[in-house]
């Protein structure tokens, strides 16, 4: 159990780069793209700040990180339930 909305989140979060986040889920750069504008437009500002080819992660997305961690670890514990 995930939401991989986090889980794309939480990688890029982690990589500050969208093309190497969709080649470690083994997804495309325009749906981690799509992913994270969704997330911005949901919760009504901006999670990362792009520079070119650069990208840093903002105050509100680092309080969105620490939450989205916790929330993945939770599925994580939920899945050994099922086990």
């Amino acid at each position: 159990m995930t939401d991989r909305r986090l889980l794309i989140f939480t990688t890029l979060a982690r990589t500050l780069s969208f093309s190497d986040t969709a080649a470690q889920l083994g997804i495309t750069q325009p749906a981690v793209s799509k992913c994270i504008a969704a997330l911005e437009a949901e919760l009504g500002g901006a999670l990362f700040v792009r520079y070119g080819r650069s990208v840093s992660i903002t105050v509100k997305g680092d309080k969105l990180k620490a939450l989205a961690e916790k929330i993945l670890e939770g599925y994580s514990e939920i899945d050994l339930i099922k086990e």
